[in-house]
This record gives C-alpha cells, structure tokens and sequence, in this order.
C-alpha cells in the first residue's frame, strides 16, 4: 500500500491555496477599493485565467489522491468495492450522476478505509464534504450572475469566500482521516475486515 502523507500533504497546501483568491479579494475591495480598482482591475483577465488554471490543477491533484487511496483499497485485498479506483473520479464528469456518485465513491472509500464492512453507511464528514462541494459550486454559480453592481460582487465574494473555507477545512480533514485509516490498515485491522 502506498502511503498518502504526502500527497495529502500537497493536496491540503492546494486546496487552501484554491480557497484564497475569494477572501482576498473581498478584504481588498473592502479596505482598499480605489487601489484594487486601479491595481487589479486592469489585470483581472489574467488573474481570472490563473485561478481557472490553479483550480484545474488541483482538481487533476485530489483526484490523483482519490485515485490512490482507492488503489490502497484494493492492494490491501478488498475485493467487494462498488466503485474502481478510476469510477471514483469519472463519476463526477457523468451528468445527473455527477450529483450522488461521488459522494456514494468517497463514502465508500471512507468506510472501507476505516474498516467498516457496511460502505453504504453514512458519514458525518463525509456527508458535509459533499453538501459543501455541491453549495459551492451553485453559489458559484449564483455569484456570477449576481455580482452585476459593487455590493452585489462584494456579498458574492463573502459568501462564496464563507462557503470555500469551510469545504477547505473539511476536505483536508476528510483526506488526512481517510491517509491515516489507511496508514494503520495492516495486520489484525486487515485480518478483522476478513474474518
């Protein structure tokens, strides 16, 4: 089995960093909006492209992580599981599917990373991670479309920066739960699950 530390790691670092631009921004504008204005402004194309670009990085990032841990899964003989490593990760491009999938996934890899025979059983954290994915991007959504004037794009800013730092704080909790279950996953734990 592969020890996840430091990806998990470099995931965390990632996600953290995806969270920042919200925030940031929202605290310029907020205390300096004349500078923001005449500093940023002229450059938010680029900054816009960045971010995209960072925030695509770090999707292909996590779901190398998610890849991962289920790959443990199956080094580890698990050879009941719903999802494969790579369904894991598709599922949230299927329309429709995109909505339950991979919660159903990542519940899945929870629970068999924590040695729980039942995969469909439902998890606090796992079950936030997820209403937290989903709200952030329909407040995403939302926020584009309703920051047409400066109170609007600054109440769009705050909620979206509000809804990002509390999917940050749960996803890297989530990920390091899941590495460390993992990393503990040898001998008498292994044997329980198969006896």
């Amino acid at each position: 089995m592969r020890n996840l530390g430091l990806l998990t790691l470099i995931v965390s670092v990632m996600v953290v960093i995806d969270a920042l631009p919200a925030p940031l921004m929202l605290l310029s504008v907020v205390l300096f909006p004349e500078a923001t204005a005449a500093v940023v402004g002229p450059y938010s194309g680029e900054i816009d492209a960045s971010t995209v670009v960072f925030k695509f990085m770090t999707m292909i990032v996590f779901a190398r992580w998610i890849y991962l841990a289920g790959k443990n899964l199956l080094d580890a003989g698990f050879t009941d599981l719903e999802f494969t490593p790579g369904w894991r990760i598709w599922w949230f491009a299927v329309p429709i599917a995109c909505l339950f999938k991979p919660f159903q996934g990542m519940r899945e890899l929870w629970n068999a990373s924590h040695c729980n025979e039942a995969y469909d059983q439902g998890n606090g954290l796992v079950a936030t991670w997820w209403g937290l994915w989903l709200l952030s991007r329909i407040v995403g959504s939302l926020a584009a479309a309703a920051s047409s004037g400066p109170e609007g794009a600054r109440m769009a800013l705050l909620v979206q920066g509000v809804v990002d730092i509390a999917l940050v704080a749960v996803v890297i909790t989530m990920i390091r739960r899941i590495a460390a279950a993992q990393n503990q996953m040898s001998g008498p734990a292994l044997e329980e699950v198969f006896a």
